[in-house]
């Protein structure tokens, strides 16, 4: 029999058991009735919230200004498209541009991240002086992979700019992220062999052969980003363009979180910076002063990107986000958890990232906010959600705000 606890602690579960079991179940009705309950009509159905969608309403009395909906379809990169809408509204503050029409690619951001985590990978692999197919394998696995922050696309746009999606388009339905990374690894765990007996060769001019390698593969697949392109009649860089119409400097704005540093980077939850050396500012607040800073930053017409666990917390239908709009919990005798202990268990995990546009204020109370997600016009609200206050004090793990409106 198989044993998982080894032979200090080897009790099997005996027939015994099971009859006690079943019929414990058996002597509480309502477990048969929830069983057919949920066999006939599905877990989701029978756990809707009700109650709580009644209560609900789509409503706000501060909002910034509505922009185009990103739908990232199969690309997995929501940081970088609720990215490009908080930073929008920066533009349109700095300069007064018509956001609304303003189509930044969020492709061309997504070529570079990828192409600095293969950079990444060869020089943490070209430190050692020995190089096996296992190391290659580790490394590759941690670094090429599909994820990014606020933080990781400041740093690219800072070293690469931005352009219009006219000049790199958005991906497609036909493309699927998880495919490119996985034939990523492959073409540089394969490429990363040439370096097992490099036997004193230049790394650089290695690197630089292997680098060019990833570059081909990555514009075969996701586009051949422009160097120069055209927008109200002028020429630009992607770098003339970002320092002409995005004005403020990012690095105003800092990773907030309500848990304590340490448990946060310690935590599945935790993406680290894989690339471009800088660290990333983390400050922790109480979840009151988080909810006046978010308010501070909308009333400024600039929207706050967050991260958010919200695989279990969003009902698509009713657009609710709100970790009780399915009674999960209740329903199947979960226990309920301090918000640290299920961030250190990975129930909350940075699943999701999106944009907070909106908030409902009444008698000085914030009742609900206003969020863009990044699937297009979906719902009946058009691709925007509305967040619960138990939401954001149960669900969000880090925000960026502006250093400015956490001092006020």
């Amino acid at each position: 029999m198989y044993n998982i606890l080894g032979d200090t602690m080897n009790k099997e579960i005996k027939l015994g058991d099971i009859n006690k079991y079943q019929k414990e179940y058996l002597n509480n009705k309502n477990n048969t009735t929830l069983e057919n309950d949920i066999y006939e009509n599905g877990l989701e159905n029978v756990c809707l919230n009700k109650k709580l969608i009644k209560n609900t309403s789509y409503k706000f009395n501060i909002q910034i200004p509505e922009m185009k909906m990103y739908d990232q379809k199969q690309s997995y990169e929501c940081n970088i498209y609720a990215f490009l809408r908080m930073i929008k509204s920066i533009m349109k503050k700095d300069n007064s541009v018509n956001t609304k029409g303003l189509d930044l690619s969020a492709t061309y951001i997504d070529f570079y991240d990828k192409l600095e985590k293969v950079n990444t990978f060869y020089n943490e692999l070209l430190k050692e002086n020995d190089i096996s197919l296992e190391m290659i394998n580790e490394k590759a696995n941690k670094y090429i992979c599909i994820a990014g922050t606020f933080n990781s696309c400041k740093k690219i746009i800072n070293k690469y700019g931005l352009v219009t999606s006219k000049y790199m388009k958005e991906v497609t339905n036909k493309y699927d992220a998880n495919k490119v990374i996985e034939l990523l690894k492959r073409k540089v765990k394969t490429d990363a062999t040439v370096l097992i007996n490099r036997n004193g060769e230049n790394d650089d001019t290695l690197k630089d052969i292997l680098i060019n390698e990833a570059y081909i593969f990555l514009s075969k697949v996701i586009g051949n980003p422009p160097t120069m392109f055209e927008y109200k009649k002028e020429k630009l860089t992607p770098l003339e363009f970002r320092n002409k119409y995005l004005k403020t400097s990012l690095d105003e704005y800092v990773t907030v979180t309500p848990y304590d540093k340490y448990d946060l980077m310690n935590s599945y939850s935790f993406i680290p910076s894989m690339y471009l050396k800088e660290n990333e500012e983390i400050i922790t607040l109480s979840q009151d002063k988080i909810e006046k800073a978010i308010i501070s930053q909308l009333k400024d017409g600039i929207g706050v990107w967050f991260s958010a666990e919200k695989s279990t917390s969003l009902d698509y239908e009713t657009n609710i986000l709100d970790d009780d709009i399915f009674k999960y919990d209740e329903t199947l005798n979960i226990r309920k958890l301090l918000n640290i202990y299920k961030l250190s268990l990975d129930i909350t995990n940075y699943d999701h990232a999106m944009c907070i546009t909106g908030a409902y204020i009444k008698n000085g109370e914030t009742k609900q906010f206003k969020v863009d997600n990044s699937f297009g016009y979906h719902g009946k609200y058009k691709g925007h959600l509305i967040m619960t206050n138990n939401f954001l004090k149960n669900c969000v793990i880090t925000l960026i705000i502006n250093k400015k409106y956490i001092n006020n």
